[in-house]
């Protein structure tokens, strides 16, 4: 889809690419890639939203020609005729993804009769049924209510929840008001990733400047690498956490570096177009699409001159 702020006769070439993002340690890094001159503004534009939500609706409008999100995400705006392919894998969830909840509630099997929020997404539902068949609960053993992320804290402090499906920095605020984790993501490690979704007929169009955001960002992965006591304060300017937190910034994350991502992408199917028809597989069961999708390639990769 051609963007709706594209002046008539503009060759899209001559506008960055707009990349939309919320709050998310596995993102941060495209932020370093910003700061330390990596990412050129030419090319790329870098354009901060409240909520992966807001990011959705904006490539939904034609906003943005590329969004990082969850592989749920991509997979509803897919289902709904987008056409989107993932270049680019910026994180596995392994222990990033919680259930926080209140003192008392020592453990999953606690939850019973207890009420728990959730947003509406596809990786809430698949961290509520894991910890609940953990627990051995089952979904009428609780009370659910679906509420955003950013409305999980007062919920809490005015005791309308006991606990909460959620991530960080949102999990650190729970903490802060007396929540502790009795769940996380390192179970069932491998299910949750968060992507960079471009338009798919960017790829050959804009494949300058799309090579030019992937190199960058894997610069930016390599100083957090190798220079992680300098970068992890640079990670922190949106995420705001407390000087205790920051040595923790991208505790239950793994970051796949370039061969990682080759390694995920390529091929036909590849590995995360496995992972994304069983995905959608569980969405549909779990009703938050009409049915399974067929995955015939939605994952694209680029071989990048001078990356090993």
């Amino acid at each position: 889809m051609a963007s709706s702020l594209l002046l008539p006769g503009c060759d899209s070439s001559s506008v960055p690419l707009r990349l939309g993002t919320n709050v998310w340690p596995g993102y941060e890094p495209l932020y370093l890639a910003r700061e330390q001159g990596y990412l050129n503004p030419d090319d790329v534009k870098l354009v901060e939203l409240p909520s992966a939500t807001d990011v959705m609706d904006a490539l939904r409008l034609g906003h943005l020609e590329a969004g990082a999100l969850t592989l749920d995400e991509v997979l509803t705006l897919v289902a709904e005729g987008e056409q989107l392919s993932v270049i680019l894998v910026f994180d596995i969830s392994a222990g990033a993804d919680v259930v926080m909840a209140r003192t008392g509630i020592e453990g999953v099997s606690d939850l019973a009769g207890h009420t728990i929020a959730v947003e509406t997404t596809a990786v809430g539902a698949l961290m509520l049924k894991s910890a609940l068949e953990m627990g051995e609960l089952k979904a009428e053993d609780i009370k659910v209510v679906h509420l955003p992320l950013t409305d999980h804290l007062k919920a809490f402090r005015a005791k309308r929840i006991d606990a909460a499906v959620t991530f960080y920095p949102y999990a650190a605020d729970l903490e802060k008001a007396g929540a502790h984790k009795i769940f996380d993501s390192s179970a069932i490690e491998g299910q949750i990733v968060d992507v960079l979704a471009v338009r798919s007929d960017l790829l050959s169009s804009r494949k300058r400047d799309i090579e030019s955001l992937l190199k960058a960002y894997y610069q930016a992965l390599a100083d957090i690498t190798n220079h992680p006591q300098a970068m992890l304060p640079m990670l922190n300017k949106r995420l705001q956490l407390s000087a205790e937190e920051v040595p923790h910034i991208l505790d239950g994350l793994i970051l796949p570096d370039y061969k990682a991502n080759l390694e995920l992408l390529s091929g036909h199917p590849s590995k995360l177009d496995r992972s994304a028809q069983t995905l959608s597989e569980v969405m549909a069961r779990q009703r938050l699409l009409a049915r399974p999708l067929f995955i015939d390639k939605l994952t694209f990769s680029f071989e990048l001159e001078g990356m090993q």
